[in-house]
């Protein structure tokens, strides 16, 4: 009989395991409040440094953009420093944040779904939590973060130099050029992030240090390309259709603004936006446990099918002929 597929053992596993679910969006929601925490407190020292003259503000509310663009190159005349300084601050923080909330929940998480997809097969399985190898691996895919944050912006001023002629810009050479340099660099970033997405499963299930399970990670994503492929083809696809279901529903509230408060659109968006991110976890959640299951595939392949007996044509029935009667001697005269 064969087994099911890495895609229903996905919800198969979100469904057995709700844990994981709830731990998934426990973790990622508290980042994001906080994240949204500090970007606020942020933006609130910042526009307090800034201060804005009646001759500005009239040049504002005039809604012309030469004006409002002199108005706001003013206001923002030598504040660009205390912006930056704002910038590293908040990001260096939520970076450490992020590794630290990431490394806890991603171990916690995956060592349920492993052990979980190893009772399916009949096998008990004790896993450890190995932190320093899912520590290594969140600190290096915020490095890529970081990395290709600064390859755009080498990118565009690259671009600007070898398009400028003199003191007029050629937009069209400037916007390939940058385009091509940027995607190369994603593209590269985005092959190492694949490897540090996987990286924790065999971290996890093999006890290997952060450079096994990088170099198990490669050889998986290689030797199963395909079935990972298709496996992300259908979250694609399911992503995809909830991204215009739920857009279409956000949308709704914007209809009646002439009738409802601002506070019921407002409070109508953030729900919704809540329950894109739950069901956008669910589905992380869901895939991952695909991965998974591909993981324990390789460990555990399908048996071969034992051969067919070879049908021969039946024997037909010969019946036994008649002995021939043997003649006896006579006997002897008297």
């Amino acid at each position: 009989m064969p087994r099911p597929s890495a895609f229903a053992r996905g919800f198969r596993a979100l469904r057995r395991e709700p844990s994981v679910l709830l731990a998934e969006i426990a973790w990622r929601w508290l980042f994001g409040g906080i994240a949204a925490a500090l970007i606020a407190w942020a933006t609130i020292v910042f526009l307090r440094a800034i201060e804005v003259s009646k001759a500005n503000q009239f040049l504002l509310s005039t809604l012309n953009p030469e004006l409002m663009s002199y108005a706001l190159r003013d206001l923002f005349h030598n504040k660009w420093g205390m912006l930056g300084r704002l910038g590293v601050i908040v990001g260096v923080s939520l970076s450490f944040l992020w590794i630290i909330t990431a490394t806890i929940a991603r171990s916690a998480t995956t060592r349920v779904l492993l052990e979980r997809s190893a009772e399916d097969y009949a096998e008990q399985r004790d896993t450890c939590p190995n932190l320093r190898a899912i520590a290594t691996i969140q600190f290096l895919r915020v490095a890529l973060l970081w990395i290709g944050l600064a390859a755009y912006f080498l990118s565009a001023v690259i671009a600007s130099r070898l398009t400028t002629s003199g003191d007029q810009p050629h937009v069209g050479a400037f916007l390939f050029l940058f385009l091509c340099m940027f995607l190369v660099a994603a593209a590269v970033l985005s092959f190492f992030n694949w490897i540090l997405l996987l990286a924790p499963i065999f971290a996890i299930r093999d006890d290997q240090p952060f450079s096994d399970a990088a170099l198990a990670a490669a050889h998986f994503s290689r030797s199963r390309s395909g079935s990972l492929i298709g496996l992300n083809l259908a979250h694609l696809a399911i992503r995809i259709v909830w991204i215009v279901f739920i857009s279409g529903i956000a949308l709704v509230p914007f209809g009646f603004a002439q009738i409802l408060p601002k506070w019921v659109i407002f409070a109508a968006v953030v729900i919704t936006t809540l329950i894109y991110s739950a069901v956008a976890d669910a589905l992380f959640v869901a895939r991952y446990a695909g991965y998974i299951e591909i993981a324990e595939q390789e460990t555990h392949p399908e048996p071969d099918p034992l051969p067919l007996p070879i049908a021969t044509a039946p024997e037909t029935y010969q019946p036994e002929a008649d002995p021939v009667p043997v003649p006896s001697d006579p006997p002897p005269e008297t």
